[in-house]
């Protein structure tokens, strides 16, 4: 076999291995942790939901936050006396809607000393004491604690592979059969859809995401002992908050296998 023949194989034989490594890599995590340590600076600029939310149109935004809503505490169970995890946390922007609705302690984990800073100083204005926020990266966050309901929330996105597969292989540990799991991410329409530090003018910043499938979301907790039990888009198709055609965000329900 001649070498150029020889290099041909070698190049087709690892292909795969050679996409693989380029898509773990795909995410700077520190590029994705910058970028929202600097969202809170936004913060006198901003309604407080856009600071995590990033839609800055006030219209938009209050659809955006009606319409999942609804969505959402129509797939949770009540809330009255129950834990909630929420990984990816943000300014505690959903930990306060759950508040609201009941939940008797709520564990907000956000990686971002900013946000964090932000949704405390929120959470003395509403007089809530009942929600803890932990600095953790997601994915390296443990607890001996079995929460009823745990939320993952935009936060997928920002992780690559390595992350994604570290935060599954922990989950188990803090949930049990009867946990309601929700995950509510962007979501790739056909194909897994990445951006890599790309200059937005909406957000005035370079911003990082990847867009895993459906299909590569219900394999990845699948892996780690959950079962998808259901998932639907956020919003129906043709609805104006479906403002990219490679993206949906999408709303997943998630349990543990039996055994």
């Amino acid at each position: 076999m001649s070498r150029k023949v020889m290099l041909i194989f070698l190049l087709i034989m690892n292909a795969g291995r050679i996409a693989k490594i380029r898509l773990n890599e795909m995410l700077d995590a520190k590029k994705v942790k910058d970028f929202w340590d600097r969202r809170p600076d936004n913060y006198n600029k901003l309604s407080f939901e856009s600071l995590a939310n990033l839609e800055n149109d006030p219209k938009f935004l209050d659809i955006k936050i009606r319409t999942e809503m609804q969505k959402v505490f129509a797939w949770l169970p009540d809330l009255t006396g129950k834990t909630v995890l929420d990984l990816g946390a943000g300014v505690g922007q959903w930990a306060f809607r759950f508040q609201h609705e009941g939940a008797k302690k709520i564990t907000a984990v956000e990686f971002s000393a900013a946000m964090i800073a932000v949704g405390k100083l929120e959470a003395r204005k509403r007089n809530i004491d009942n929600v803890d926020f932990i600095l953790s990266s997601a994915e390296n966050y443990c607890s001996q604690e079995h929460y009823d309901v745990i939320f993952i929330s935009g936060l997928m996105i920002y992780l690559n592979d390595e992350q994604a597969e570290k935060l599954l292989g922990n989950l188990r540990a803090y949930s049990k059969p009867e946990s309601t799991i929700l995950l509510r991410d962007g979501t790739g329409v056909g194909e897994r859809f990445e951006i890599n530090n790309r200059y937005s003018a909406n957000l005035q910043a370079e911003y990082s995401a990847t867009y895993r499938t459906a299909e590569q979301y219900e394999d990845l907790f699948a892996r780690h002992g959950f079962s998808l039990t259901r998932s639907e888009n956020m919003f129906p198709e043709g609805h104006m908050l479906n403002k990219y055609p490679e993206t949906r965000l999408r709303l997943y329900h998630f349990e543990q296998k039996n055994g």
